[in-house]
């Protein structure tokens, strides 16, 4: 195996290792944050732990240099969510709706660094706000349809919400995006190993585990 070659494999399994890290770590908020945020009314959480998420979402793809891996971060993220179907007192929609949220979330922050342009923080960071939302209410109308949801809601209050969601979590991601160097997570590729990723993804599937059979 040549230089370039041995380059390669170490980059992949970086990449590798930065994913499932990022992952699980936003797997971990959603398993504590998510459930403390739980006790808003409905809809609420969503625009604090979207924020949350994208920061994970976005050192991945800094770390990484792939904007494929916004993708699997989501995947892993939403995996964690896939534990509570064990619990025989779970419905599979109350399953299905948060693991469709954190899957929409990615494919959002993808389209993001696609074209996203440092010199407009502020629009962006309120159109992204604004995307995810919208595009996880369209997909529990048509699609989903769960007995609760914010498409069940009068049609005025669904416009409220989405633009509240929007200035909200907006807001967070723009003062995020306009500090990012200031609290990225840097984490050393020589010090990391599949160690800390793995007892990372432990971590959040049993503190999922535990929480739902509490909450």
């Amino acid at each position: 195996m040549n230089n370039m070659e041995s380059n390669k494999m170490k980059n992949t399994v970086k990449t590798i290792q930065t994913i499932i890290l990022m992952g699980a770590l936003w797997g971990i908020c959603e398993a504590s944050f998510g459930y403390a945020l739980h006790f808003l009314p409905y809809g609420f959480s969503g625009m604090f732990m979207f924020p949350i998420g994208m920061y994970f979402m976005v050192n991945a793809y800094k770390q990484s240099e792939s904007k494929n891996a916004v993708l699997w971060v989501g995947l892993i993220a939403a995996s964690v969510k896939f534990i509570d179907l064990l619990l025989p007192t779970r419905s599979p929609m109350t399953v299905i709706n948060p693991a469709t949220s954190i899957i929409l979330e990615s494919l959002v922050v993808f389209a993001f660094v696609k074209v996203f342009n440092s010199k407009k923080v502020v629009a962006s960071s309120y159109l992204i706000g604004l995307s995810w939302i919208l595009l996880f209410t369209l997909t529990q109308a048509l699609i989903f349809k769960p007995e609760s949801g914010l498409y069940t809601l009068p049609f005025l209050q669904v416009v409220l919400f989405l633009l509240m969601n929007a200035l909200v979590s907006g807001s967070i991601i723009m003062i995020y995006l306009k500090n990012e160097n200031k609290i990225s997570l840097k984490i050393s590729s020589r010090k990391l190993s599949f160690a800390l990723p793995l007892i990372a993804m432990l971590l959040a599937l049993s503190m999922e585990y535990a929480n739902s059979l509490i909450f």
